[in-house]
């Protein structure tokens, strides 16, 4: 076991002052193909969780014992630094101090927490609502308190971005002040308007303003098109949070997999449109650890090649 707790190690990465990427995760097959790829930390998505283990739309189903329990396997399954979707805390004050102490002892480097009303729902579907400002103080300020160890991050996520521009800004800016070692504002909407309406250029503009007006660090979810985390970097941004690419290049692929065999009644078609980039079950296994396992096996005398 790694002696450096996971929220260090994660602190320690963002000391280098570089746009931090964190890929989303929702399952230890994932995690261990993101940490296989070469990234440095990763984030459990609460709606990866969801889809993967419930079948579930995002709509604020998942129980923190459902959550806490793939967080552990997750952060069992690779040697990285992983951050995981708090929710709303899943209750009152109680329930939020159980949710740290638990994402803890499950070797979590930080949750985040949002100001949305229950059922909180994905920023992608409308009726959003939010609790007020200080219910939400009240939210960072019982997971500030529950934390053991003080690396742990608590990362408070806003979505006012429903209600507009500049109440975005001072919920991020009133969580920050009241301790959170980070901001996450969703700019979904800009007063009103999809930020999808705007072009690149014009999304780089309001991420830009934002992160120049929040005092602290600040988490991006998204990055425009044509722009990467290193221009994030260098307008304000300490970590870019990608949660949706993996688990929608998982469900495509599958999709269409599945899709072919019925079609077709053999995987093959699939296979010769798609060469697998991670064939099963040699290249699986492999990303998986079956050299170490192998190894630890022969230490026993139990290699079945002897």
């Amino acid at each position: 076991m790694n002696a450096v707790s996971a929220g260090k190690r994660f602190k320690a990465l963002l000391a280098s002052g570089q746009c931090l990427v964190t890929p989303g995760c929702h399952d230890a097959l994932s995690a261990r193909l993101a940490q296989d790829a070469g990234f440095e930390a990763l984030a459990i998505s609460g709606f990866g969780v969801e889809a993967a283990l419930l079948g579930k739309p995002d709509i604020g189903l998942l129980t923190l014992s459902e959550l806490v329990d793939q967080a552990r396997r997750i952060a069992g399954a690779v040697d990285l630094p992983v951050t995981c979707d708090g929710e709303t805390g899943f209750g009152g004050v109680h329930n939020i101090a159980r949710l740290v102490r638990e994402m803890e002892a499950a070797g979590i480097a930080g949750i985040q927490i949002e100001d949305q009303a229950n059922p909180k729902r994905c920023p992608a579907l409308e009726g959003r609502s939010l609790v007020s400002c200080e219910e939400q103080l009240v939210r960072i300020r019982a997971a500030l308190a529950a934390r053991r160890d003080p690396d742990f991050l608590v990362i408070a996520r806003s979505d006012a971005d429903t209600v507009s521009f500049a109440d975005l800004i001072e919920r991020s800016n009133r969580y920050l002040a009241a301790g959170a070692d980070m901001a996450m504002p969703i700019c979904f909407l800009v007063d009103g308007r999809p930020i999808g309406d705007l072009d690149a250029d014009g999304q780089m503009d309001v991420f830009a303003r934002l992160a120049a007006a929040i005092d602290g660090p600040v988490k991006a979810v998204m990055i425009p098109q044509g722009y990467t985390a290193r221009d994030m970097g260098e307008i304000g941004y300490s970590v870019v949070g990608l949660t949706g690419g993996p688990i929608e290049a998982a469900a495509s692929a599958m999709h269409a997999a599945y899709a072919s065999l019925r079609e077709t009644g053999s995987e093959q078609a699939y296979r010769d449109a798609n060469p697998p980039l991670v064939p099963a079950p040699g290249g699986i296994m492999r990303i998986l650890g079956i050299e170490e396992h192998l190894a630890f096996e022969r230490g026993f005398g139990t290699d079945k090649d002897s």
